[in-house]
C-alpha cells in the first residue's frame, strides 16, 4: 500500500499547479510519512493548500492515535465503511500533491529490502485522490486534520513488484475539479478510481533503504 510518497516540488512549482494559495509552508521531501504534516486541497476550500497528517483519524476515535487510523481508503470498500463512506458521500475530498511514491519489491526480490520509486513520465506533480476529517478531542488545543490516500487495483508497471496489487488513485489532470466537485454522485466520482496507464508511470531502482526509521529530504543514501 502506499505508505511513503514523494512532494519534491519548490512551493512556486506547487502554487502553479494548483492556482492556489498555501496556508502555511512546507518542507519538500523524498520521503513523506505515515502521521506527517503534508499539503492538501479540500473541496471546502479548493483555492487554498492546507496542511494535514497523512493518516486518517476518525471524527469518533478515542484520539489521534487511535489503532483505527487508516492511511490507505481502499476503492472496493468505500461505500462499505463507516469510516470512509459518510466522508466520501459528503464532500470530504481532498486532492494530496506528490511527485511520486515507493513500494518494497515483494514479488521480485522478496526478503531483499528492495524499494522501486514510481512517477508520472509527463506529469512532474500530480494529485491523489483522497479522504479528509476533522478530529476535535480532550488533550489538543487545536482540532486535527487529517487524510488517507485512496488505492485501486494497481497496473502492470506497480504490480510488477506489489504483492497486494494496488496503487494510489492517480488523477487525470482534467479530472482533479471533478474530484472536488459538490455537483457529482458518488457513482460517478466512483469511475475515477482506475489504475493509472502504464505507459505514462515509469519504476525505477531506488537507492532509498527500506525499514529505516527517519525522516529525509534529498540525496541517494536516504531512509525510507
Amino acid at each position: 500500500m502506499c505508505a511513503r510518497y514523494i512532494l519534491e516540488a519548490a512551493e512556486k512549482d506547487i502554487l502553479m499547479a494548483y492556482a492556489a494559495e498555501l496556508t502555511e509552508p512546507f518542507t519538500p521531501t523524498i520521503n513523506a510519512r505515515i502521521t506527517e504534516s503534508m499539503p492538501v486541497i479540500t473541496a471546502e476550500e479548493p483555492g487554498k493548500i492546507q496542511m494535514m497528517h497523512f493518516q486518517l483519524v476518525a471524527h469518533f476515535a478515542e484520539s489521534p492515535k487511535s489503532v483505527k487510523a487508516t492511511f490507505n481508503t481502499r476503492d472496493d470498500k468505500i461505500m462499505d465503511s463507516k469510516l470512509w463512506k459518510p466522508l466520501f458521500v459528503n464532500h470530504k475530498r481532498v486532492l494530496v500533491p506528490a511527485t511520486g511514491f515507493y513500494e518494497l519489491d515483494k514479488v521480485t526480490a522478496p526478503g531483499e529490502n528492495q524499494v522501486y520509486k514510481f512517477g508520472l513520465v509527463d506529469r512532474p506533480i500530480f494529485s491523489y485522490a483522497g479522504l479528509w476529517s476533522k478530529w476535535v478531542g480532550p488533550g489538543y488545543e487545536l482540532p486535527y486534520y487529517s487524510f488517507s490516500i485512496i488505492t485501486t487495483e494497481s497496473n502492470e508497471t506497480v504490480g510488477a513488484v506489489h504483492d497486494k496489487k494496488r496503487m494510489p488513485v492517480i488523477l487525470n489532470k482534467e479530472d482533479e475539479a471533478l474530484w472536488l466537485s459538490k455537483d457529482v454522485s458518488p457513482a460517478e466520482l466512483m469511475q475515477l478510481f482506475q489504475p493509472y496507464p502504464d505507459e505514462l508511470m515509469f519504476a525505477e531502482r531506488s537507492g532509498v533503504r527500506a525499514n529505516t526509521p527517519g525522516r529525509v529530504i534529498g540525496g541517494d543514501e536516504n531512509s525510507l
